[in-house]
């Protein structure tokens, strides 16, 4: 993955256009993390069309016996089999789908997914040692987004949005799935942390990473976040030998995270939203003091400590001792915590799927609630969508179009936060059992390679299947498909962990050249339905004439978006008759999307087509009742009583609309 980071004897090993692979591999990765500008589209083009490059490049040179291929057994194949079977899958959908144009950029996004998996596959032929490798590269990349995240919020001129909301979400653009980041660095920097042959350095850079992870972490105001970077503190520690190494270890990075917190708690200027520039920057630097200051304190503790094991080892027996007491603290810290579940139970569910008071504010008091923020609500409305269409679901990306429908507040989301149960309603059974094939190819794989991995490279595959399962984990919570930051580079790790290197040589395998041409011309396909959607929203963002939308519409033919528009323009230039047509047009694509129908009532509302616009908009109310239709006084209460004479009591009089103009 990252090519620096292996010793120059396996460097000469891997040739130099394994290495250029691998380099360009560390770009892409780099570039997702820092430049997904969240869920964006945009950037997803260009990140999306390296990673689709690189699959391509990476198959074709293997194909030409360029570069080592990999070994597709039966884990391999499964898990690329299952992503890309899950893409098509996807773009299948439109077919059905309640919004095509919102499914084509989700099947945008898991081909994107797909090809960072391959890649890493192709990269476990290419690395001799892909665990210590992608495990290192992994710990430098994530301690420098942890490290960019906390330098953001203490230098506000990095993130302005800060003085909005004060959650720490930069530079992914969502808290959540920087906490999830979090939770993948905790096993990685406990496997620095722990002995590694006189490397006292890298001990410390292991203390150094977990302490960030955990004041980041503790920033974000995560709750789930939390339990699970303690889980993969604990699921470390029970699989690696080190363990009092690294119980030490996620003590102290504890500590000076709960004490940098703590401080942080008594700065408006970090924990506060709605604060000044002033107040902020000024905060800003008494917290990176204090980060500093405690920075230097655990990796001074770290090298001592360190040193003090290099010079007297603990004996076998002493090891067993703190086990033991580590193992009692935790059992007894688990039985209280299920205990107080027991009693409770009734009171914390109550609190979980409350529907009136379900959206908690975005800080520290978080940490004091069990409140699902809406997501039960969102996850029993996605159930319905299943079980309407059980399947091939409503189409991939469309569960807003379920929640507009079905929810009692204004409040919206795009994801019901589970991204299983979203694809089970989105994708039917089809697309789920995809999913899940891909999840169980990739556990069988990575268990293999752990299995056959000895020493440091199987505590390397044990770090990082454990971050790995924290991710499997944190999506049955929260809308992770949605930002390639997250899925695309931990996808290409476990890629790198499922493949591995042929043992034949590679004189002894046939050139393949028709499968490198497939592969360049999947990728080049693959690139343009990524472009096709972006050129189609760049050309409307500037289109002032018809043979503007027209560009737009040919670019992105499934766009409502392009359909109203231009019917607006047609409209004013008085075209009725051509813009009645396209906003016809614009319902037919998406008859279940209140907008659409909005916008067909809005027309035929001002030019005095009373039926049809009661018609139509009585339509955009049932497909979203808390939408505009649903507006009291609004244009259906006027054009229902334009219709039928009815005109709600709580309605002035001054707020009708005179007959026909």
């Amino acid at each position: 993955m990252l090519a620096s980071f292996a010793v120059p004897a396996a460097a000469q090993r891997v040739g130099g256009l394994g290495l250029a692979v691998a380099a360009v591999a560390a770009a892409a990765v780099f570039c997702a993390l820092f430049f997904s500008g969240g869920f964006a589209d945009a950037p997803l083009v260009w990140i999306g069309g390296m990673a689709l490059a690189l699959a391509a490049i990476g198959v074709a040179t293997a194909a030409l016996r360029l570069t080592p291929a990999p070994v597709l057994d039966l884990p391999a194949a499964g898990f690329l089999g299952c992503l890309l079977g899950l893409a098509l899958w996807m773009g299948a959908s439109t077919l059905w789908s309640l919004s095509p144009d919102r499914t084509w950029g989700y099947t945008n996004r898991t081909l994107v997914y797909a090809a960072f998996a391959l890649v890493g596959v192709l990269l476990a032929a290419i690395l001799p040692r892909p665990g210590g490798t992608v495990a290192r590269a992994v710990a430098v990349l994530l301690g420098l987004v942890l490290g960019w995240a906390l330098l953001a919020k203490c230098v506000p001129a990095l993130y302005g949005d800060y003085g909005r909301v004060a959650r720490l979400r930069a530079p992914l653009g969502y808290w959540n799935e920087l906490a999830l980041l979090c939770d993948v660095a905790v096993p990685v920097g406990l496997w620095l942390a722990a002995p590694r042959a006189g490397r006292p350095l890298v001990r410390v850079a292991g203390a150094l990473l977990l302490y960030a992870a955990v004041i980041t972490l503790l920033l974000t105001y995560s709750r789930f976040g939390v339990v699970l970077a303690v889980a993969a503190a604990g699921g470390w520690t029970v699989l690696d030998e080190d363990r009092v190494e690294s119980i030490v270890a996620s003590a102290l990075a504890a500590v000076a995270g709960a004490g940098a917190y703590g401080v942080a708690l008594a700065l408006p200027g970090i924990t506060k939203d709605g604060q000044t520039s002033s107040v902020r920057v000024h905060d800003g630097w008494v917290f990176l003091l204090v980060l500093v200051g405690l920075g230097i304190a655990v990796a001074a503790v770290a090298a001592a400590l360190a040193r003090a094991e290099t010079r007297r080892p603990l004996g076998p027996e002493r090891r067993r001792r703190v086990e033991r007491v580590a193992t009692i603290v935790a059992l007894l810290a688990v039985l209280a915590g299920v205990a107080a579940s027991v009693a409770f139970a009734g009171r914390l569910w109550r609190e979980f799927t409350n529907p009136v008071s379900s959206q908690i504010s975005s800080t520290s008091g978080r940490y004091g609630s069990l409140n699902s923020s809406n997501r039960w609500r969102w996850w029993t409305e996605e159930w319905s969508a299943f079980t309407a269409h059980p399947l091939g679901g409503t189409g991939a990306g469309t569960f807003q179009l379920t929640d507009l429908r079905l929810r009692l507040s204004p409040l919206t989301t795009e994801e019901p936060h589970n991204t299983p149960l979203q694809l089970l309603g989105e994708t039917g059974i089809v697309g789920f059992l995809l999913y899940a094939g891909a999840v169980v190819a990739a556990g069988i794989g990575i268990v293999r390679t752990r299995r056959r991995a000895s020493g440091a490279e199987r505590a390397a595959v044990t770090a990082l299947a454990v971050g790995l399962a924290a991710f499997l984990v944190h999506m049955v919570v929260d809308m992770d498909w949605n930002y390639v930051a997250a899925v695309g580079p931990l996808l290409l790790v476990a890629g790198t962990l499922v493949g591995r290197r042929a043992t034949e040589p590679a004189r002894a395998r046939s050139r393949r050249p028709l499968l490198a041409v497939g592969a360049v011309l999947v990728a080049l396909a693959g690139a343009y339905s990524l472009a096709a959607p972006w050129l189609a929203d760049r050309e409307l963002a500037s289109a002032t004439t018809l043979a503007a939308f027209q560009r737009a519409h040919s670019y992105d033919p499934l766009s409502t978006i392009v359909l109203s528009a231009e019917a607006a323009l047609q409209e004013a230039n008085g075209n009725l008759r051509k813009a009645a047509r396209l906003y016809r047009d614009e319902v037919a694509l998406e008859p279940q999307n209140g907008s659409t129908w909005y916008d067909l009532g809005s027309f035929y509302w001002r030019h005095g087509a009373w039926k049809l616009a009661y018609a139509a908009l009585n339509k955009s109310y049932e497909y979203d009742s808390q939408g505009p239709a649903g507006v009291p006084c609004g244009l259906l209460d006027q054009a229902r009583h334009q219709v039928l004479g009815i005109w709600p009591a709580s309605c002035p009089r001054g707020s009708r609309r005179a007959s026909t103009p």
